[in-house]
């Protein structure tokens, strides 16, 4: 009984993933492919401190300013927006200037503050998280930005039905129980499979291997950055980063298999 009801939950919960993915699918064609690319780096300047607040929640949660963004956060802004207009010169320059600013207020608050030390791990590890890596989105053709989401989106999905069906060995009990071995390798089937049809079809200009081969790479990638998200909300005992996004939790839990897929593809490329 208690199988059939955790079963229904989830067929519920997933259909709400699918309807808020339908509604969202528009406004993200547009921006990506349609909209001029400043409205792109807008769009990615808000992910961000979306992103941010969600990490911000997740890691301070014993804080009563957990709802609050202090100005560092909001300075790293400038790196999607330095990426915008200078290129991966930009992106590299204002990651750091994002962390000699950390440094500096590391140093200027030690000894006043007991959480001195862990706030300044926390603010590197977010500027190189969450801005540096959404940044890369900016500095990529469109069509490969597409790319990434197809090949991402298709090793969710194909994760999700094949471990369904065929899930018996766990992937990582410790960090993300409901993942199988079985589902990782139906998401990485689905990712070749998808990202070859769409490399052929809509980008050309490299050989089938090539597509399989990247696509390849992006779906393990995704996979590592998807079980480094789990990681940090099981250490905090943290089911979702929020939940903005009936079905799917925070958007945090939408970027995590993205996050390093952007900045892996750029340098691939």
């Amino acid at each position: 009984m208690t199988s059939e009801i955790h079963k229904k939950q989830v067929d519920r919960e997933h259909l709400l993933r699918w309807i808020t993915s339908i509604v969202l699918a528009p406004l993200l064609i547009f921006v990506i492919g349609v909209a001029s690319k400043i409205w792109l780096m807008l769009f990615v300047v808000v992910a961000t401190v979306i992103a941010s607040w969600e990490l911000h929640r997740i890691l301070f949660q014993d804080e009563s300013s957990k709802y609050h963004l202090d100005p560092f956060v909001f300075f790293s802004l400038l790196v999607p927006a330095f990426a915008y207009y200078y290129g991966i010169r930009g992106l590299l320059g204002g990651m750091l200037l994002n962390i000699l600013a950390c440094f500096s207020e590391g140093v200027s608050i030690y000894g006043k503050n007991d959480k001195a030390l862990e706030k300044l791990v926390f603010r590197i590890f977010h500027v190189i998280y969450i801005p540096y890596c959404l940044a890369h989105i900016i500095l990529l053709d469109r069509v490969w930005i597409f790319f990434v989401l197809v090949v991402i989106f298709a090793g969710d999905s194909g994760a999700f039905y094949a471990g369904r069906k065929f899930g018996k060995r766990k992937l990582c009990p410790a960090v993300s129980p409901g993942k199988t071995v079985e589902g990782a390798i139906g998401g990485f089937l689905a990712s070749l499979i998808l990202g070859l049809a769409f490399g052929i079809i809509f980008i050309g200009g490299k050989t089938p291997f090539e597509f399989v081969l990247i696509a390849a790479i992006l779906n393990i990638i995704g996979q590592l950055g998807d079980l480094g998200e789990s990681l940090i909300k099981r250490s905090r005992v943290v089911k979702d980063s929020s939940n903005i996004l009936p079905g799917h939790g925070g958007l945090l839990d939408r970027l995590d298999s993205l996050l390093f897929a952007f900045p892996a593809l750029y340098y691939l490329l």
